[in-house]
């Protein structure tokens, strides 16, 4: 079975990858739940990055850091961290 067969069709929305964040956040990273979500939340980027590519991924980071400005830094590193292999180096390789 290839990766696009195992995505489902609906389209990742914003409110669901806040609500994923937000899960994350209350029960902690590494909790139990907070790794089912962060799980969850993987799979939400790989249907992002099959579904429109970087720029389905760069709208779902920017909806979830405008949804709340306090927490937009830490959301945003966050969301870098689960999507890392989803998104370009922001160093080439070579420059290392």
């Amino acid at each position: 079975m290839t990766k696009a067969a195992t995505l489902t069709s609906e389209p990742v929305t914003p409110t669901a990858v806040l609500n994923l964040v937000q899960s994350i956040e209350r029960h902690g990273p590494n909790a139990p739940a907070g790794l089912a979500f962060r799980s969850a939340l993987r799979r939400a980027g790989l249907e992002a990055d099959a579904a429109g590519g970087l720029a389905a991924i760069d709208g779902l980071m920017h909806a979830v850091a405008d949804a709340d400005p306090d927490r937009a830094s830490s959301r945003t590193v966050f969301l870098r961290a689960v999507w890392a292999d989803l998104l370009p180096d922001a160093v080439p390789k070579a420059q290392i």
